[in-house]
């Protein structure tokens, strides 16, 4: 399983969150990924706050490099180039003629300038597999725009359903576009391989964030776009979903919350000694009294620990859960159970606890072969391979 893309090689580009991300996943799967980065390394390696021991989130660092870099870059090789250079271009062109993939995620027109559009590499190497990915594409009124997670989850209305009626547009609360447009690098790249494997030619891929995030919302923008009515957020925090009705939602308890998903209401009710809602049987009146529904059934839930509740309503199977902050998700029985969290060794850091992809196959999950490398540490690796010296571009 850990090598059932061993005969790949991907040859990243790529910076930032989605297009490492998709490499990584790729790396996971046993692809030799060979990570491109400019002399002293991507960016955001070490993309920190002044004080270098400040603890900022997702620029946290851990040792000496960025705590979100490290979390998308496992499973690869480093190797430094730099594109203005004639001698590093020449290894560069080599390093893609031996490549099955290329993934970049610069905005459109970077590459070629730089050299390495799509038109420059398919006469060096016909069978490759080469992947853009923009934040709106490559043509369009959009396409000079900046793009960043938070900015297409406005665009794409995702921000418009998410919260209730009093809040101001809300976005998630994880980088969820940059995520899923990363599966959508993977998803196409190894449809364009399999297809390669019949036709023997390579493929132009691209895709962007905010085609992306469309995607993600693909019931909502279809009920909007045939039903034409406006989704409108619930009156009352918590419910979760703007078509969908009562009881789904999350609701405050005595020392919580606990989310309640799509049992019928007269089900919930009667777990809960609610009385008054035996007559709710369709989808419609929920739907049409879900504001009065949460505050009723909240009133109740709010006067005992989740622990109680989950109890009572599990034994009468209806749909719930905990809420729960992150630091409890890695020892979640079920997660570790899942395999879901994987721990790097490196000499100058504390160990690492990586998440792993997220099935498996034979009952084995794809390991975290090896911890992210550091700027360039593969270069006269990856030079002695494409037939150079090692030191070959030392004196550059």
């Amino acid at each position: 399983m850990t090598s059932a893309l061993s005969d790949v090689r991907v040859v990243s580009f790529a910076q930032l969150a989605q297009g490492p991300f998709a490499a990584q996943i790729m790396g996971d799967l046993g692809a030799d990924v060979v990570k491109v980065e400019p002399p002293g390394g991507e960016w955001m390696r070490s993309a920190r706050e002044r004080d270098e021991n400040a603890r900022i989130g997702l620029n946290t660092i851990w040792g000496d490099e960025n705590l979100s870099f490290l979390s998308v870059n496992r499973n690869k090789r480093s190797i430094e180039l730099n594109l203005k250079d004639d001698r590093h271009m020449e290894v560069a062109y080599e390093l893609v003629a031996s490549a099955d993939v290329l993934i970049e995620n610069f905005r459109p027109d970077v590459m070629d300038r730089l050299g390495f559009g799509y038109d420059d590499l398919t006469d060096r190497n016909p069978e490759l597999v080469y992947c853009s990915s923009s934040g709106y594409g490559t043509s369009g009124p959009y396409t000079d725009r900046p793009a960043q997670d938070i900015l297409l989850q406005a665009l794409s209305g995702m921000m418009s359903i998410t919260g209730h009626a009093d809040d101001p547009p809300t976005p998630v609360g994880t980088t969820v576009v940059d995520t899923y447009a990363a599966m959508q690098i993977v998803v196409s790249v190894l449809t364009a391989l399999h297809e390669r494997e019949r036709t023997g030619e390579g493929k132009r891929i691209e895709v962007d964030m905010l085609s992306s995030a469309v995607h993600l919302l693909s019931q909502e923008v279809a009920v909007a776009a045939n039903d034409g009515e406006l989704a409108t957020r619930s009156e009352v925090p918590g419910m979760g979903h703007v078509y969908l009705q009562a009881p789904y939602g999350v609701y405050e308890t005595s020392d919580g919350h606990l989310a309640l998903s799509l049992s019928p209401v007269a089900e919930v009710a009667e777990a809960l000694e609610i009385g008054g809602l035996e007559s709710i049987t369709t989808l419609e009146e929920a739907y049409k009294r879900k504001n009065e529904l949460k505050r009723r059934i909240e009133t109740v839930l709010s006067a005992e620990p989740t622990d109680h509740w989950l109890e009572r309503l599990l034994e009468r199977d209806v749909w719930c859960a905990p809420v729960r902050d992150l630091s409890a998700v890695p020892d979640d029985p079920q997660v570790r159970a899942n395999g879901m969290i994987q721990s790097l060794e490196r000499s100058d850091l504390p160990d690492l606890d990586v998440v792993s992809l997220p099935f498996r196959m034979d009952g084995e999950t794809p390991l975290a072969r090896s911890r992210p490398p550091y700027a360039g540490e593969h270069t006269d690796d990856v030079l002695v391979e494409l037939g150079y010296p090692a030191g070959f571009l030392d004196d550059s």
